[in-house]
């Protein structure tokens, strides 16, 4: 079911400007990861005005997307997962967005978390970029069920890294409540964006079965 894919076939310039619009909006999400893999690795805070830069972009492009299809673009059984497909995908950039906002405001990491963290941020890029792959396979000859098992692997490998980073979060010395919360709210999110990524992966296969 999840093998090669009928490409997504475009009957004309709104559809051709829905799958600009989604390469471009794959294309934020990469560079929004990219920025924050930079931003710990370098504890870089001022990355997180690109960032939020980056969401204000992605909001355009989805409004772009939905204004598309709601003039009729592509064939109605299509249209919902679609339109699905791009609030997931501005999901994955807002929740890049609050992960950034979120280091802001805490303490410099321990070494011992800053690697776990960038860990978990270097997966996220490597997701973002096969999430365009899976996407791709809408409009060619290619293996999904390879793409999205990849990104699959990735997210279960952030799972143990969440795991592990919490392990150490519960033997660290915390000063307050409140630094303990916002390096809490940090990480949740950090990891949230694999999930998103593969909820969207998941989109894909749904579009993937419309197709076929």
């Amino acid at each position: 079911m999840f093998g090669k894919i009928k490409k997504l076939v475009l009957g004309g310039e709104k559809e051709n400007k829905v799958i600009e619009k989604m390469r471009e909006h794959l294309k934020y999400v990469k560079e929004a990861n990219e920025l924050l893999k930079v931003m710990i690795e370098k504890d870089d805070k001022d990355l997180a005005k690109e960032i939020c830069e980056i969401e204000k972009h992605g909001d355009v492009i989805r409004r772009d997307i939905a204004l598309y299809l709601y003039e009729g673009a592509f064939i109605p059984g299509l249209r919902a997962n679609l339109y699905r497909f791009a609030e997931i995908v501005d999901e994955i950039i807002d929740e890049v967005e609050d992960t950034s906002i979120a280091y802001t405001l805490i303490p410099k990491l321990k070494e011992e978390i800053k690697k776990d963290c960038l860990r978990v941020a270097k997966i996220n890029v490597k997701m973002s970029e096969d999430l365009i792959a899976a996407f791709e396979c809408l409009q060619s000859e290619c293996e999904l069920k390879d793409r999205t098992l990849v990104i699959r692997v990735r997210e279960e490998e952030v799972d143990r890294i969440k795991g592990e980073l919490y392990k150490k979060m519960m033997k660290m010395d915390i000063k307050n409540y409140w630094e303990g919360e916002m390096l809490s709210n940090f990480i949740r999110h950090l990891v949230n964006i694999s999930d998103l990524i593969e909820d969207a992966a998941d989109i894909i296969q749904i579009l993937n079965v419309s197709l076929s």
